[in-house]
């Protein structure tokens, strides 16, 4: 099959980066969790426990988390990494298998009082054991990260004693594939809402103006049974929202808490339609009839490439009912629907106008909760100049030999996957991976963490790319933003810079695992290259990290020291707290800069 022949194909590639003769199984498996967490790109940056919190007897296992102090939400990483799983065939896992491993997050909380007692205060791991043993939790989020393939894309329910709301979700290779071809363009699924679910829905065209018919989209408007709008995301899932701006579903929040309410008062959920502000939609293209002419009604009776660009959490919230048996027959959504008319013959950069578009639209239409912003600026001008130095800027030669390499920014994630596999295997391929070897390839998120460290807000950097990335964009507002006084273009030494920062980040990081220093390893890293930008900022040249493609070897020792100070400092300031969670305060790094400072100033 053609779809199994792309799987193998994109497996083959991804399974490159993990596996090689001299890595460890325990190295095998942390590759992969970063990896896979760097497609992922939650707000909260995850703690990965080095090593994991395993306990054989009792079937318990974590390999990373993360905690929002603030709405008391807890997330649980598990790992499922079968070394059976190889480039010739594919592995699968079942529901069944999908929900044990989940349960053995599970049970790390229903465990919590003997695991409590009996664990070694002075491990990475303790933190988590007081999170959940000292705070009354409202949600659980529990995140299966595996290698096979979860094809079945059934909903996995988990419950856990005392927690109002627990979500599931996994995160196999096969979902990293279908997120990357949208990033890169909307996926060509066809759901024929006439044979899937027995029904279908009308609505009404909007006319262009002046009977314009040279634009890019037609736009519908309407409403959808509530039941159809459930249905739909119990089969298709993560595929109807990987292009929301909130992919991860949840029922959180006090405006989602609502939602559900309203649908399960039987007095209340008529008025649903009143109450909320509905969903927005994008498709490729639809099977759409008139139902009589003269009349300004359509029949939506199948869409391809359909996605829910604005109102996700409605269509989740919706989805919980539609589990928990609540009666939707009587319940409708407001819906807007565009078809995107981009001619592939016509416009060279199709995937890039659609890009555009439907940010532009999730950034407009998203009225009912607040969103983040910077996760619609990937198609800014700055984004774009960014992509286009790295595709046209040579990296610095040895002395006698011409540029052969560049660095590749990857302006939506998975972006060189898809530019490798557009390329035939073999030669071609070989040959753009001699031209943007693997070890250069950037993200946005990763460049703003890293450009924040350096520039002082080891902090901001702390909170995840998320919060790092807006400040990042908010810090380069000359570049893009069109309301500035003196708005800038993006200039060739601005770029070079811009990756300098990213190989000291990258050199200060690759020191600390040589120190094999234990926790906190990306809090420790942000710190470290704020503090040595803070002391020695003046006599580390960027132009001069760029040209030579490294940190001087002369400042090895003090990021060691550094470092080791950074990680000292993090564990004895805190107290009580919680280490991740103070690093994330700019208390911390006040603090920091008070009493170390000094003592680590004449290192050199």
């Amino acid at each position: 099959m053609k779809e199994d022949k792309q799987r193998i194909e994109f497996f083959k590639d991804f399974l490159e980066d993990i596996e090689s003769p001299d890595k460890a199984t325990a190295s095998i498996q942390g590759t992969f969790l970063e990896k896979m967490l760097n497609f992922m790109e939650r707000p909260e940056e995850p703690e990965v426990l080095i090593p994991p919190y395993i306990n054989s007897s009792k079937k318990i296992a974590i390999n990373a988390y993360s905690y929002d102090k603030e709405s008391l939400t807890l997330d649980l990483y598990v790992v499922d990494y079968d070394f059976d799983q190889n480039a010739e065939e594919i592995l699968t896992i079942n529901k069944a298998e999908i929900t044990e491993i989940g349960t053995k997050a599970k049970r790390f909380i229903t465990n919590i009082k003997s695991i409590q007692s009996s664990r070694d205060h002075s491990l990475q791991d303790y933190e988590l054991v007081k999170i959940v043993a000292e705070n009354d939790l409202e949600e659980v989020n529990i995140f299966i990260i595996t290698n096979r393939y979860y094809l079945a894309n059934k909903p996995v329910d988990i419950t856990i004693p005392g927690i109002q709301n627990v979500n599931t979700e996994v995160w196999d290779i096969d979902r990293v594939h279908q997120l990357i071809t949208s990033e890169q363009g909307i996926q060509n699924d066809h759901i024929d809402f006439e044979e899937d679910f027995n029904n279908a829905f009308d609505m009404m065209f909007v006319p262009e103006p002046n009977n314009d018919t040279t634009s890019n989209f037609d736009c519908y408007i309407g409403y959808i049974p509530a039941e159809l709008l459930a249905k739909a995301y119990d089969v298709w899932g993560p595929k109807l929202v990987e292009r929301n701006v909130r992919s991860f579903l949840q029922v959180r929040g006090g405006t989602n808490k609502g939602i559900r309410n309203t649908l399960k008062d039987s007095s209340q959920k008529k008025m649903f339609v009143a109450y909320n502000n509905g969903i927005s939609t994008i498709a490729r293209s639809g099977d759409i009839e008139r139902i009589k002419d003269g009349i300004n009604l359509y029949r939506i009776k199948g869409l391809t490439g359909w996605q829910i660009v604005n109102g996700g959490q409605t269509t989740a919230s919706i989805h919980q009912a539609y589990k928990e048996e609540v009666d939707l027959s009587d319940v409708y959504v407001q819906a807007k629907l565009t078809i995107l008319k981009v001619d592939e013959g016509i416009i060279k950069d199709k995937h890039s106008l659609e890009d555009e578009m439907v940010s532009r639209i999730s950034e407009y239409a998203n009225t009912q909760n607040k969103i983040n912003k910077s996760d619609l600026l990937a198609n800014t001008r700055f984004m774009s100049d960014l992509e286009k130095f790295s595709r046209s800027t040579w990296m610095p030669a040895l002395k006698g030999r011409k540029p052969e390499s560049k660095w590749y920014f990857e302006r939506a994630r998975g972006q060189y996957m898809v530019d490798i596999n557009r390329r035939k295997r073999g030669k071609e391929q070989n040959d753009f991976k001699k031209l943007y070897p693997k070890d250069k390839v950037i993200t946005k998120v990763e460049i703003a963490k890293y450009f924040m460290s350096w520039e002082g807000f080891p902090h901001v950097s702390s909170k995840g790319g998320e919060e790092a990335y807006k400040k990042f964009m908010e810090f380069n507002k000359n570049f893009w933003k069109s309301d500035v006084s003196t708005p800038e273009n993006l200039s060739l030494p601005v770029y070079q810079k811009i990756i300098a920062r990213t190989i000291i980040n990258n050199r200060v990081k690759e020191i600390v695992e040589e120190m094999k220093l234990k926790g906190y390893k990306a809090n420790v890293v942000y710190y470290t290259v704020a503090m040595l930008h803070h002391l020695y900022g003046k006599e580390i040249d960027l132009i001069k990290v760029w040209e030579e493609q490294s940190l001087s070897d002369k400042w090895e020792e003090v990021v060691r020291i550094i470092a080791s100070k950074t990680l000292f400092f993090l564990r004895e300031s805190a107290g009580e707290r919680n280490v991740t969670q103070w690093a994330k305060q700019e208390a911390c790094w006040v603090q920091y800069k008070e009493t170390d400072a000094k003592e680590l100033k004449g290192l050199i």
